[in-house]
């Protein structure tokens, strides 16, 4: 599976080396002390198989990509922090608070995964581009047909990158909006709270009271919506996630197959030189290494997972901002109906988050406008 050999001490030893390279080294120790990673291996864990169906095995380099294959998981699939509670401390920590900060980490350690494999996949085109042009030319896509299907490869990348851009911009303004309008302003208001407390009582409620808004916040306590279809913001927002994630490993797939492959010609190109050099024949058989990676990138699937993935992602973004949107303008209509009723709605608690995540997420108007047009294409013509 995809957490054999995977042991409690080798994930202890790779959080320490983690620890000590951020500013959290700078914690008391015993902070430190009570913090470990843990491996989500319950059979009935809810956020198990969160990207998909059990693992499968990879197969070797340059296999053609299969839309199922994104559902190939790994180590990171399965990986939470714990801390473990010490008394007295556990009466305001309760174990419903715990299952709380659960479910925020796993959220924010998935956005921040499918960020890092977002920027990352940017590095891996970059050095697939350089090496694509190196290709070309030592005359690697001369033949009619490779250079047809090198035209094709760069027109996919350039999608590709279209796409990522796409996903980084929510990403990048939702986890900024995550770290500075709700995690901080929500660790100042605690403070404050702690601060004015009277009773242990008055701690646990501000310390409850904490989570409950964050959870609101980030979306992930977000029932409204349309339940007949299943979509809510939070449901929306994960499947965006999942999108990005699907398409994070989608790119880290043929990408590194195909520097490999590139990597390969690049070798066989070498010794034809050096053998050349030598007053030898460079090449003594057809070497069907050179231009494999352009018919490799040509593959008509290639082209069609990226425009569903593309086409996917927009769609549920429009339905997110609309949603929210929505809701906006509920919470709106009803403080205007009734200014003394107190808001305890679930829709009112973070109605003053929202209205910041949609500015942040569609600040030029451009999925507005897009919504627009196309409820325009969808009446019937008279």
């Amino acid at each position: 599976t995809s957490t054999a050999g995977i042991y409690s001490h080798t994930l202890s030893a790779v959080l320490e080396g983690s620890l000590r390279t951020t500013n959290a080294r700078f914690l008391p120790d015993f902070v430190l002390g009570n913090l470990r990673a843990r491996l989500m291996t319950g059979k009935h864990d809810a956020d198990r198989y969160w990207m998909g169906p059990p693992p499968k095995a990879k197969e070797a380099e340059m296999t053609p990509w299969e839309d199922n294959s994104a559902s190939i998981q790994d180590p990171l699939d399965f990986i939470y922090l714990d801390y473990k509670i010490n008394n007295p401390l556990d009466a305001i920590v309760h174990g419903s608070s715990m299952d709380t900060y659960h479910q925020v980490f796993l959220f924010l350690f998935r956005l921040k995964r499918v960020e890092w494999m977002t920027n990352n996949s940017w590095r891996q085109s970059t050095a697939l581009n350089h090496a694509i042009l190196t290709e070309t030319k030592a005359g690697g896509a001369d033949a009619p047909v490779i250079c047809e299907a090198a035209e094709n490869s760069s027109f996919l990348l350039r999608r590709i990158s279209s796409t990522r851009q796409t996903m980084l911009h929510f990403i990048s303004n939702l986890q900024n909006y995550l770290m500075f309008e709700v995690l901080e302003g929500g660790w100042e208001g605690l403070v404050t709270s702690i601060n004015k407390a009277q009773s242990l009582d008055d701690i646990i409620r501000a310390h409850d009271s904490y989570l409950n808004e964050i959870v609101d916040k980030t979306l992930l306590g977000n029932e409204g919506g349309d339940k007949s279809n299943g979509k809510s913001l939070e449901n929306l927002l994960r499947k965006l996630l999942s999108i990005a994630l699907k398409f994070g490993k989608f790119q880290d797939h043929i990408f590194t197959n195909s520097l490999a492959g590139l990597e390969k010609a690049a070798k066989i190109r070498r010794k034809v030189e050096e053998r050349a050099d030598r007053g030898d024949w460079g090449r003594k058989t057809l070497d069907e290494e050179e231009g494999r990676v352009f018919l490799y990138l040509a593959n008509p699937k290639l082209f069609e997972f990226v425009e569903l993935t593309a086409k996917e992602f927009d769609k549920t973004l429009s339905d997110l901002l609309k949603m929210m949107s929505k809701q906006i303008d509920e919470v709106d209509f009803n403080s205007g109906m009734d200014d003394d009723q107190e808001e305890t709605g679930p829709g009112m608690k973070n109605q003053d988050a929202l209205p910041f995540l949609l500015f942040r997420l569609d600040f030029s108007g451009y999925y507005a406008r897009q919504a627009r047009e196309n409820r325009k294409k969808a009446k019937p013509k008279s």
